[in-house]
């Protein structure tokens, strides 16, 4: 009897850790974090640099802590999250409605290209990223790219929002790392 009890949770865990294969392929950004199950492939996170933690950490938002908010990382770290998260696409991240008309569809690397535009628009207008989900608005873009649908405010102001500034850092470090003797100050 106790060796059909044994066999039994043998195969139990057999079928677990098979099942723990089947799903998604864990990000490398995990490689940064302490984390701790929370069950069903969810995890809480704390990084190994320093105190920040989630309760529920996503590689997204953990990609982004040590691209741009980490103040304890080493730099060829932050280096490599920031080249990431600039030439990872945010239109492969987000759900889009597709059309049947096939002719409607646009490429990914387009998607992120509008994006991009969408960001610099409503930052440098300061026009509030609630506006991205209003009716008229989905109707305007729609009417300018009927393939493109733009992407829920909370996507805008964290994701793409986070590319953007990704972007800006990198286009500042390239363009000062020749220069010397810089002095930078502000202008009253």
């Amino acid at each position: 009897m106790s060796s059909t009890f044994s066999d039994t949770h043998d195969d139990q865990n057999i079928e677990e850790s098979q099942e723990i294969k089947r799903g998604r392929k864990e990000s490398h950004v995990w490689d940064h974090f302490f984390k701790e199950s929370l069950g069903r492939g969810h995890y809480s996170a704390k990084c190994n640099y320093c105190t920040q933690k989630w309760s529920r950490g996503r590689p997204e938002i953990l990609k982004t802590h040590l691209a741009l908010y980490c103040q304890e990382i080493p730099l060829s770290v932050k280096s490599e999250y920031m080249e990431l998260l600039a030439t990872g696409s945010t239109a492969a991240n987000r759900k889009q409605k597709t059309n049947t008309d096939s002719s409607a569809e646009i490429d990914i690397n387009r998607k992120d290209k509008i994006d991009q535009a969408l960001i610099r628009f409503f930052v440098c207008c300061g026009i509030p990223f609630s506006t991205v989900n209003h009716p008229y608005f989905m109707d305007f873009v729609q009417s300018l790219c009927f393939g493109y649908n733009p992407p829920k405010n909370d996507a805008l102001s964290t994701t793409i929002l986070n590319k953007e500034i990704t972007i800006v850092l990198k286009s500042i470090q390239e363009n000062l790392k020749y220069e010397e003797n810089l002095t930078l100050g502000n202008i009253f």
